[in-house]
């Protein structure tokens, strides 16, 4: 490796030596709090807890950092006992959501993402355990009915549906695939010939980005639809995928689509973002070029690239913008969507762009003896400083993650390897 991947794994190693050091205790092997403020909740899912932090360590794995195997497996052993005891896990999870709101079957909430990690695990590591405990209860749950009021990516149904779409030649994924595939094409709210879809019952407003809305529901169905080769499945994405062009599509060409998915001026509130802008939203366009090229998706994909490229982003332009890091709202998650742009496309400034993001994210950490961590800044708090975060969506694993795909990219080029997340087009060749 040269010097400048040598850094970015540097700091990658001592970020997650400090995620390897708030590792709680708990049954089955280690579990991570949300920050090491007094009394922080402790938690299992990928957004901020054990799966996620796994999946931090699975990156720095497939990069060549070898030094936190033991504490992975031990986070490993967690996810193992919660698939054993879902119900009992369940419950104690609902009972510390004071809303009684729980997400515990969802990809980045429950026990879909708890099974992704445990998948990754075993694909960069060796590990000779299985991974299919999670994967067999999420299709009995899917199975059986609504267990989980979202329709989501990040919370709900269309969570469950991409890992056992990823997973339908085990016994009953295929079956759960198809039942939840077309829960949610029965709960579309259809206007004007075109699909969108509520967060949950009664929730006042639609985000039709790639978290919450038809973004990432619209790529569940696209996936599921080529796992189980049902094209009307494919068929809905495709005219959820052309309502986003209609509503985000801006005449300068770029494509970015309010947070609200009523037909608003240009002037509407808009994210870049995983979670509610271009970086998620383009993820739906490139599975379909996968999948019906030819018909422009491409360049809706490309469209969204331009809208983030032109927004200005790591400049912090105002208070408020731009303020987060992490992989969810933040830097990290759009240098992501960077790498994946150069991994398909070859084109160096892509790369050279991850590494301005990366600039700015090491500009911005706190070192001490303990290890790397960054604290977000909320501008409307006092002091704005947020406490650093944990885990993987908002905190020090999820941004380590990216430092060591990063590394990892610069070290072996466009084929690099990368790690198959079920609701993510894989570009290069897959963690083995």
């Amino acid at each position: 490796m040269g010097f400048v991947d040598d850094v970015y794994l540097e700091v990658a190693r001592d970020a997650l030596r400090w995620v390897a050091g708030a590792a709680v205790p708990a049954e089955g092997g280690v579990r991570w709090p949300w920050d090491l403020t007094p009394g922080a909740r402790l938690a299992d899912d990928v957004y901020d807890g054990t799966a996620g932090v796994l999946i931090s360590f699975c990156e720095a794995r497939a990069s060549g950092l070898s030094e936190f195997d033991d504490v992975a497996a031990q986070a490993a052993g967690r996810l193992r006992w919660v698939a054993a005891h879902a119900d009992r896990w369940a419950a104690d999870k609902a009972a510390a959501d004071p809303d009684g709101e729980s997400d515990w079957t969802g990809l980045y909430g429950g026990i879909a993402g708890h099974a992704t990690a445990l998948r990754m695990w075993v694909q960069v590591s060796g590990d000779s355990e299985p991974a299919t405990e999670g994967i067999e209860r999420l299709a009995e749950i899917g199975l059986g009915g609504r267990a989980n009021r979202y329709n989501d990516i990040i919370s709900g149904e269309a969570g469950m549906l991409v890992v056992l779409a990823d997973a339908s030649d085990l016994d009953h994924a295929a079956a759960a695939t198809a039942a939840i595939a077309d829960r949610l094409v029965a709960e579309a709210v259809w206007e004007h010939g075109e699909p969108d879809w509520d967060i949950c019952a009664g929730y006042p407003y639609r985000m039709p980005g790639f978290s919450h809305g038809a973004a990432g529901i619209g790529f569940a169905l696209a996936r599921a639809g080529s796992a189980l080769d049902r094209p009307d499945l494919i068929d809905v994405a495709v005219v959820a995928a052309n309502r986003l062009v209609r509503l985000g599509t801006r005449p300068d060409g770029t494509l970015l689509v309010p947070n609200r998915g009523a037909a608003t001026p240009p002037d509407d509130p808009v994210s870049y973002g995983w979670c509610h802008g271009p970086t998620g939203t383009l993820r739906l366009f490139a599975l379909l070029e996968q999948l019906r090229p030819g018909q422009g998706w491409a360049a809706s994909a490309q469209a969204c690239r331009r809208a983030v490229r032109a927004s200005g982003l790591p400049a912090r332009l105002f208070p408020g913008f731009w303020d987060n890091l992490g992989q969810c709202c933040g830097t990290a998650g759009v240098a992501e969507m960077a790498l994946d742009a150069y991994q398909e496309s070859s084109d160096p400034e892509w790369l050279a762009w991850a590494d301005t993001l990366a600039e700015d994210i090491l500009s911005r950490r706190v070192s001490d003896d303990a290890g790397v961590r960054w604290s977000h800044t909320e501008f409307r708090a006092d002091p704005p400083e947020l406490p650093p975060a944990v885990g993987w969506m908002q905190g020090a694993a999820g941004i380590a993650g990216f430092l060591a795909r990063l590394a990892r990219v610069h070290a072996d080029g466009p084929a690099a390897r990368q790690l198959a997340w079920p609701d993510q087009v894989v570009i290069g060749a897959p963690a083995a």
